[in-house]
């Protein structure tokens, strides 16, 4: 690139629109990526660190335009860019290109337009109000709330009938006849322990739907229970408890996995001893433990045993997973996958920590399991979480905001949770915030067939 030419219009009176966000406007010279500062439809401007060598100067330049209406990017090489100035500043330099090229012209004036609408939006409304405006989201619909919990359960599990979960069963085993499909219900808080441990079995089922709201008499029979909470350590049982959920579900033939949360490391002592007495109740009973684990400290203590399988658990199984999501535009097909279907990493798992299954959630998008033991919860889906509790910082000091670790929680849980609009089917409890996938709910043969055909074999209910 030389100075073979001149620019028809001064560079100084040129309309610079300057500091276009790198995520609108991105820059590559050669096979360097580089900032572009300043945008007009004669040319543009790059800065850089160092001076840009002979060699450099002689590299194709490309710009990535972001396009809101397809929530996509357009490359575009600029084959006739003609450097114009270098100029050289204390801690930087930057380089001015000039350009003729038609396509280029144009999608400036695209970029600007829908840019300048953005800031028009943004500064005019709040963001319920710009993301109606870009996407169609329902902003209005945003005032509207249940009254409580339960009255969203109502309307929420309203499709389930007595036949829906052994429906689920029968159509995984269509869609995978190979694999005899497992249905298992996770008890994931005090109550529940303290109920299960009080009723038999099919009582406890009968009285765990009545308290979700949910009326009809069920034929439900899982193959397995899961107890603990992945998302909050004041929720995982205490040593006593755990032992006798386990003899108790022993008894009654169920198979059992336990969810551990995140480890903090002043637990680090208290979970060790934990996993030693459960790997020597294992060696007592001639039986292996399946755990699920959600951080790595747990993985490792957890692989020192030999009597435990371990499952990688919904924290460290991330994904893009919004209620919300269904209003984005463009292209949504790198959402189907995350990093566990990179066969490389399957192998270091396993390797490393005797990770050999999967927790995943349904959560409204579709997903490409990978070859393994899939397990999947529904019908909820979780999509924030906070190192502290909302919930409790809401109920002791009026903000969610306001959080610090409680070292005794009174488990403000059991009996609160914040409301979301109708519309998101969404629902805060304890540290967490979890929305709802009813298509196993509503179409539960269809569903519980097409997941099995992907992969999945366990589906796992909470009702939260």
């Amino acid at each position: 690139m030389e100075n073979g030419r001149t620019a028809k219009v001064d560079i100084d009176d040129w309309a610079f629109i300057p500091m276009i966000p790198f995520g609108l406007l991105a820059g590559y010279w050669g096979t360097m990526e580089v900032r572009i500062t300043a945008l007009a439809e004669e040319g543009f401007q790059i800065r850089l660190a160092h001076p840009a060598s002979e060699t450099q100067k002689q590299e194709m330049l490309e710009l990535a335009f972001y396009n809101y209406d397809t929530a996509s990017y357009h490359r575009l090489l600029i084959r006739d860019a003609c450097l114009m100035r270098e100029k050289r500043e204390e801690f930087f330099t930057i380089y001015t290109f000039a350009t003729e090229l038609e396509a280029y012209r144009r999608e400036v004036q695209r970029l600007a337009m829908q840019y300048g609408r953005y800031i028009r939006w943004k500064t005019e409304g709040d963001d319920a109000a710009l993301a109606e405006e870009m996407t169609g989201y329902p902003a209005r619909e945003d005032a509207l709330h249940f009254e409580s919990l339960e009255e969203q359960k109502q309307v929420w599990f309203a499709p389930i009938h007595e036949n829906t979960f052994e429906e689920i069963r029968r159509g995984a085993g269509e869609g995978n006849p190979l694999v005899k499909p497992e249905l298992a219900l996770e008890i994931d808080r005090p109550a529940w322990y303290e109920e299960y441990l009080k009723l038999d079995a099919s009582a406890f089922f009968t009285m765990y739907f009545r308290e979700n709201q949910i009326a009809p008499a069920l034929d439900f029979q899982p193959d397995r229970l899961y107890f603990g909470n992945a998302f909050c350590p004041h929720l995982f049982p205490s040593e006593h408890t755990l032992q006798k959920l386990m003899e108790k579900a022993r008894r009654e033939h169920f198979a059992v996995t336990l969810v551990f949360p995140v480890l903090h490391e002043r637990k680090r002592q208290e979970t060790g001893h934990l996993l030693e007495m459960l790997d020597h109740w294992c060696g007592q009973h001639q039986e292996t433990l399946e755990i699920v684990v959600n951080d790595w400290g747990t993985a490792a203590l957890a692989a020192e045993r030999k009597n435990f399988t371990v499952s990688l658990g919904i924290l460290l199984n991330r994904r893009k997973k919004d209620p919300r999501m269904k209003y984005k535009q463009g292209n949504d097909a790198l959402f189907h996958q995350n990093s566990l279907n990179a066969e490389f990493y399957q192998t270091y798992l396993k390797e490393n920590f005797g990770i050999g299954r999967y927790e995943w959630e349904s959560c409204s998008c579709p997903q490409t399991f990978p070859s393994g033991e899939n397990s999947l919860h529904f019908p909820f889906y979780q999509t924030n979480m906070s190192q502290h509790c909302t919930l409790y910082a809401e109920c002791v000091n009026g903000s969610r905001g306001a959080q610090w670790q409680a070292a005794d929680c009174p488990r403000y849980c059991e009996q609160q949770a914040f409301l979301y609009p109708e519309h998101l089917q969404m629902a805060g409890r304890y540290n967490s915030l979890f929305a709802l996938d009813s298509a196993l709910l509503q179409n539960p043969a269809e569903m519980g067939r097409a997941y099995a055909a992907h992969g999945v074999k366990r589906f796992v209910l909470n009702l939260l």
